[in-house]
């Protein structure tokens, strides 16, 4: 399937709804659906939003949020997982993947120029060896002053996805003012909008042809090896918890609790600006909870995310 430079096209996550029939009605002629998060999220309504897309005939792209910051390792951990949520919710080989690179969230943008590039290309081969057209979103600024994009460009060409907002006062922005384009080399789409034709949707517009033939792309010259599975288990609750540890920076007060659970017993509480090291989570009940080290040898546990909803940030 093609889609020719110039057209519209919407991105779509858990905070849209399964139907993209207005989105059509409305000109999209491609959807992004956000696919996956770090390595344990995938979003739920994926493969009806894929399907629908599908029965719209628009032309299908998918995208992941990358936590992995500068670390190549969990990068590619990243892209295999990516990989596999697109084939569960139906994006063939021969599709868009994009990494979405921004800041927050679980995500640093701020580890190192040059390390930052290099853990966004081992993503990009890694689904790039899965048979997929890697593409790159993120802000103009992030990658002119925190990534060595150049590196990105040199092995992908015009693979970058940049979102870049004018906001005028009480006007809604429906069609792009490309006096207001974010200048740069190597741009496939342009993310100008957050609330296309009154949708509550991002607009998006194709700068160049953008195909799709269900055929894998050549693999490069290097493959990225996978990484073996994250390590995770299986509590006495029947909660799956997967092995990481960072540090978390709450937005407000938020209770350390005995368990995982709302009604477990309140054993503390952070506030603003306290930094909490974890070293696992698990995502249930709609909540993500991390788990704490204690000094006394039992852990606390609390909630740093509601559905998609970050409690604070993350390093």
């Amino acid at each position: 399937m093609e889609v020719e430079k110039r057209n519209y096209g919407v991105d779509v996550s858990s905070f849209q709804g399964n139907d993209l029939s207005a989105m059509t009605r409305a000109g999209a002629k491609f959807a992004i659906v956000k696919l996956s998060e770090g390595t344990g999220y995938q979003n739920p309504k994926a493969p009806a939003q894929i399907s629908s897309a599908k029965a719209n005939n628009m032309l299908i792209m998918g995208y992941h949020y990358a936590h992995f910051g500068a670390d190549s390792n969990r990068a590619v951990q990243e892209g295999n997982y990516t990989v596999n949520s697109a084939k569960q919710a139906g994006i063939v080989p021969g599709s868009y993947l994009a990494c979405d690179y921004e800041e927050g969230s679980g995500n640093s943008t701020t580890q190192g120029y040059s390390a930052s590039a290099d853990a966004i290309l081992a993503f990009m081969d890694t689904v790039a060896s899965a048979g997929y057209k890697p593409l790159l979103y993120s802000g103009k600024e992030i990658l002119t002053k925190r990534v060595d994009v150049r590196k990105v460009t040199a092995k992908y060409g015009t693979c970058l996805w940049i979102a870049s907002y004018e906001y005028k006062s009480g006007t809604r922005l429906d069609n792009p003012d490309f006096g207001w384009f974010p200048s740069m080399d190597n741009v496939a789409i342009w993310q100008f909008t957050d609330n296309w034709r009154g949708l509550n949707v991002d607009g998006n517009i194709s700068l160049i042809d953008l195909k799709t033939d269900g055929k894998p792309v050549a693999q490069p010259s290097k493959p990225a090896v996978k990484q073996p599975a994250q390590q995770s288990w299986v509590d006495e609750l029947g909660d799956t918890w997967y092995k990481e540890e960072g540090k978390f920076y709450p937005n407000g007060t938020i209770n350390i609790r005995y368990g995982a659970r709302t009604t477990s017993d309140i054993i503390g509480t952070v506030t603003k600006g306290d930094c909490v090291k974890y070293d696992a989570y698990s995502r249930h009940g709609g909540y993500v909870w991390i788990r704490q080290p204690r000094a006394n040898g039992e852990p606390g546990f609390l909630v740093c995310r509601q559905g998609d909803d970050p409690w604070g940030t993350f390093k």
